[in-house]
Formats: structure tokens, C-alpha cells, sequence
């Protein structure tokens, strides 16, 4: 996904054009549909995780303070998908 980037609509940076245009790319079927889907629930889920076990005392990292780019659960299931698409 390393295109070069011309042209970008006012408002988007290099890095959303890129992913953007390579949604375009992929004929209209039933697949897009599912890949579009699929990266909306993961842009959603990785920009606000709602974590499952938090509690008033606190959530299961150890710290309620603690950045959600440092959630296990969200660097484990990004993990798992580099992992996956690797071996492809």
C-alpha cells in the first residue's frame, strides 16, 4: 500500500488518501462491502476499545491511566492480523 500520494482532498493526510484509494480499488462486491466494514469496526474499536473488565477500581492492565496504543487486547488482535496476513 506504498503509492505515491497526488493530489490529496484538503483535509485528509497522505497516510487516509492512501487507505481511501486502495478501498476504491477493489471491485464493488460483496467483499468490499465486508473489507469496508471490517476496517470501520477496527478503526472503531482501536480508537475507543471499551474495555470489558473495567471497573470502578480500575481496568485489567493495572493502570486507568494507561494509553489504549498500550492495550493488550488491541495489540494482540492487531498482531494477529500482521501475523496473518504474512503468511498469506
Amino acid at each position: 500500500m506504498a503509492r505515491a500520494v497526488a493530489n490529496v482532498p484538503a483535509g485528509l493526510l497522505g497516510e487516509e488518501w492512501r487507505l481511501i484509494s486502495a478501498l476504491r480499488e477493489i471491485p464493488s462486491d460483496p467483499v468490499r462491502e465486508r473489507l469496508t466494514h471490517l476496517v470501520e469496526r477496527l478503526a472503531e474499536f482501536v480508537g475507543d476499545p471499551h474495555c470489558a473488565e473495567m471497573q470502578a477500581d480500575g481496568v485489567p492492565c493495572g493502570n486507568v491511566v494507561a494509553a489504549c496504543e498500550d492495550c493488550c487486547e488491541i495489540e494482540a488482535l492487531l498482531s494477529g492480523l500482521e501475523d496473518r496476513l504474512r503468511r498469506e
